[in-house]
């Protein structure tokens, strides 16, 4: 018979699949937020504009920056309201966040958009983040495959007492007793399960995932083979395609920037700057680097 699993164990298990996913999730929305840098958008709008701002644009694709009366310069949240124009862009806007909502004509605000579809990041990065979990829990089973290679066949009885017996075996007890009573030889049968090792594969395929993530949000692919690996062609090619991504990002970005200092700024000595934070993403490539040459000389 095949014991099923108790509701401790089914609990287990899908606490580490949510755990698991909400930390790909995670990873992935740090890095997503953390690519461009607004230079004096704090100063202007206030401390945690920036923070606010590229959050808004992971989760709803669009925000605003406006000025308000009474409380001045502030970057929302927006939403269309009433109809389109003939270049289907909102005709008035809906601009709000936790204790704020007010309606603005589109050409008092900065519309500020993640990329030319209005999409937010977050729709592709669940899909990928969905795809590292599954992998990842899919090692998980395999590596537990490597320490149970058979399958066992008993009664009832016999089953639960060496069911009780591997959960000390499982926990790492450093030995395990018996006595005459323990006497399985003509109670059991055991069948090999030939569980194949796959883990290098699926490891292999969760770099790839990874790489489709850091393409899609124009960070350089430092996940696949060394670029000394790679043909110049491809490694070429895949760069211009990091790039192009990158730009989808970046030009609505740099367009609401300066809406920004010419509507708002343009008296000003403090301007809003964009840049890449290019710094950054070249620090943890390096280190991604030093671990995968560690991994190549290890093979």
């Amino acid at each position: 018979m095949i014991t099923p699993r108790t509701r401790k164990e089914i609990d287990v298990a899908m606490g580490a699949n949510n755990a698991t996913y909400i930390d790909y999730l995670d990873r992935l929305r740090l890095l997503s937020t953390s690519i461009f840098s607004w230079k004096n958008l704090d100063k202007v709008a206030g401390f945690g504009a920036e923070r606010f701002l590229e959050q808004a644009l992971y989760d709803n694709g669009r925000a605003c920056f406006v000025r308000d009366p009474e409380l001045g310069f502030m970057v929302l949240k927006a939403n269309p309201s009433d109809k389109l124009n003939i270049y289907q862009l909102p005709v008035k806007i809906e601009a709000w966040s936790i204790g704020y909502n007010k309606q603005y004509k589109f050409d008092d605000v900065a519309y500020i958009m993640n990329n030319v579809l209005q999409k937010p990041t977050l729709s592709t990065i669940m899909l990928i983040a969905y795809r590292l979990y599954e992998t990842e829990r899919t090692i998980d089973v395999n590596l537990m495959a490597q320490k149970t290679p058979v399958l066992i066949q008993g009664d009832t009885k016999t089953i639960l007492t060496l069911k009780q017996v591997y959960e000390q075996y499982s926990g790492n007890t450093p030995f395990i007793f018996g006595n005459k009573q323990f006497d399985v030889s003509n109670k059991l049968s055991a069948i090999k399960t030939d569980a194949p090792y796959i883990i290098d594969k699926l490891t292999q395929h969760k770099k790839d995932l990874m790489t489709e993530a850091l393409n899609f949000l124009g960070i350089d692919n430092f996940f696949s083979d060394k670029k000394e690996r790679l043909i110049t062609a491809e490694a070429e090619g895949t760069e211009a395609l990091t790039n192009f991504y990158l730009n989808c990002f970046y030009k609505t970005r740099q367009e609401a920037v300066e809406i920004i200092n010419e509507k708002f700024l343009s008296d000003s000595d403090t301007k809003i700057e964009l840049s890449v934070n290019r710094e950054e993403i070249a620090k943890l490539k390096d280190e991604l680097d030093d671990i995968m040459e560690r991994e190549d000389k290890d093979e």
